[in-house]
């Protein structure tokens, strides 16, 4: 047996179309049980068949013993079990009937089309780019694009049954109303109703928090083809990833990783379906017995998977309600707390580096050379971070408030989702700390001395390049602090026993320090009177 599939392993890698991803094995699934609805429908037919011939045994008893009590039989009891076993003869035309009741008619087609009509949402159409971490991620979401059809396949299967039972459920109501009560019945039937109805039900999901225009359908469409998310508008000037040196090494990853946004997407649409299910049968669970669902859990559900269908529209609320800067898509912010503009940095710019020269020069080559990529990575790294804060945020919907800090309304659940706004708008809040402290929008870098006696261009040069790599250096320790100090803010509000308030400000605040090192120079040169014999900064 082993050697069988190591033989089956060897020759799928030798030819290809014998390989299997998720959408392979999605579709087979799929393939496997078209005969499920058949198989019901088989069953039904028998139990028709059933129903039928003990309601005319029953019939005959009420004619020969007619009433209520003692062996007698009364009229409801065949009269139900006929009805019964006619709708099960025409199931069709209830399952449309019952479809039609939460979904309306409105697409004029049968409720196994209706219910497969979500599988049309993801239009997937991933770039031709090079091997990658952009193309692992794409593979994932082309693997992936079947498992809404699994998923509307389960649904669809589950109303089947579902629907089967209520029929019966509403002949034990008929026979016996004391011991089955008509809700029984009832929330059987929209329920199943429900499951074939999903686009009505997910539709309503999206609209009831996203609140515009656009149908889910067309959103999700236009986000999965992974063209949607660009990040061309990079945080400090161009960044190419053409080159050799450290920085074309940063913008490489800043290229070739900046689909992740798009992926999260996709996972956020999935966790949206499986939720609009889930929330069918909590909310059937809850009318069955009361006592134990609780009728917030189906609640919660929707709203959760209404938030995971509507999380771009998500993402840009809690952006704004955190920085009042409007997002465009997932673009990266155009305006950044540094800035290159107006630097003369003397012989030592980038177009001199690579040529024979001291350590001064060296540093100031490498840090001008990673200085607006590294930025660049950050606001990445920084925005994929509060997407996924966003999402563990809508998570913790689904939780009970004996969670504490963790529940729905916990500081920890708060604070994930302030924090992953916050992580979205990273330049807007790093701007708005340096425009409290400096009372400028961005911060310098170019320093030079004001003291020059003695000393040659040469000289003057390389210690004006020294100075602004060690001030730019520290923008850079200082912005990645900063991202630190949101993390440890938030683990402190989870209750870590690790994490402490004071670490997390102390990161923030030395962070926003670093960032703006020039202008902190200067005033402490100005209080101390050294304004003649310090740095100046352009």
């Amino acid at each position: 047996m082993i050697g069988f599939l190591t033989f089956v392993a060897f020759m799928t890698m030798l030819n290809p179309a014998l390989a299997q991803d998720v959408s392979t094995i999605t579709k087979n699934i799929i393939k496997s049980t078209k005969e499920m609805p058949a198989l019901v429908s088989a069953f039904c037919y028998l139990v028709g068949l059933l129903f039928g011939v003990s309601g005319i045994l029953k019939l005959k008893a009420h004619v020969e013993n007619p009433g209520e009590g003692g062996g007698q039989t009364p009229l409801r009891t065949p009269v139900i079990r006929l009805c019964v076993g006619g709708m099960m003869f025409a199931l069709p035309a209830l399952y449309e009937a019952i479809a039609n009741t939460i979904g309306g008619d409105s697409t004029g087609a049968a409720p196994v089309i209706n219910a497969m009509l979500i599988s049309g949402m993801v239009g997937i159409n991933p770039p031709q780019i090079g091997i990658n971490f952009n193309t692992v991620l794409a593979n994932i979401v082309v693997s992936a694009r079947n498992i809404p059809n699994l998923i509307s396949a389960f649904a669809y299967l589950l109303g089947l049954v579902i629907g089967a039972m209520g029929a019966i459920k509403l002949k034990e109501h008929v026979e016996s109303p004391e011991q089955v009560t008509l809700k029984e019945p009832v929330i059987r039937f929209l329920a199943a109703g429900a499951l074939f109805s999903l686009p009505t039900v997910y539709s309503a999901m999206f609209q009831t928090i996203d609140g515009g225009n656009a149908s889910l359908l067309t959103t999700v469409s236009s986000l999965f083809k992974l063209s949607s998310i660009s990040f061309s508008a990079y945080a400090q000037g161009s960044c190419s990833a053409a080159g050799a040196d450290a920085g074309s090494f940063l913008c490489g990853i800043l290229a070739n990783a900046n689909l992740f946004p798009a992926f999260l997407t996709l996972v956020a649409y999935i966790f949206g379906l499986v939720m609009g299910v889930w929330g069918i049968l909590k909310v059937r669970d809850h009318v069955l017995n009361p006592q134990q669902t609780q009728l917030m859990e189906g609640v919660s559900r929707f709203i959760a998977g209404g938030c995971f269908f509507a999380l771009p529209a998500v993402v840009a609320v809690l952006s704004n309600t955190v920085s009042n800067f409007n997002i465009l898509g997932f673009g990266l912010p155009k305006k950044s707390p540094i800035t290159s503009a107006g630097y003369n940095e003397g012989s030592y710019t980038a177009g001199s580096c690579g040529t024979t020269q001291g350590l001064d020069g060296m540093l100031a080559c490498f840090v001008n050379d990673i200085y607006g990529p590294m930025h660049s990575v950050l606001n990445l790294f920084a925005f994929i971070a509060g997407m996924i804060f966003i999402m563990i945020g809508i998570s913790r919907l689904l939780k009970s408030a004996q969670e504490g800090a963790k529940g729905p309304g916990g500081i920890g659940t708060i604070m994930t989702f302030v924090m992953g706004g916050a992580l979205i708008s990273y330049n807007e809040i790093i701007r708005a700390m340096t425009t409290t402290l400096t009372g400028a929008k961005a911060t310098k870098a170019y320093g030079v001395l004001q003291y020059t006696t003695g000393m040659t261009q040469a000289e003057l040069d390389a210690a004006h390049a020294v100075i602004t790599a060690i001030i730019k250096f520290m923008i850079i320790v200082g912005l990645i602090s900063f991202v630190r100090g949101l993390f440890i803010v938030r683990d402190v509000a989870e209750g870590s026993q690790q994490a402490s308030m004071m670490a997390g400000m102390t990161h923030i605040i030395g962070g926003t320090l670093a960032i703006n090192l020039g202008p902190l120079l200067v005033a402490i040169q100005t209080t101390l009177g050294l304004t003649q014999y310090g740095i100046k900064f352009l």
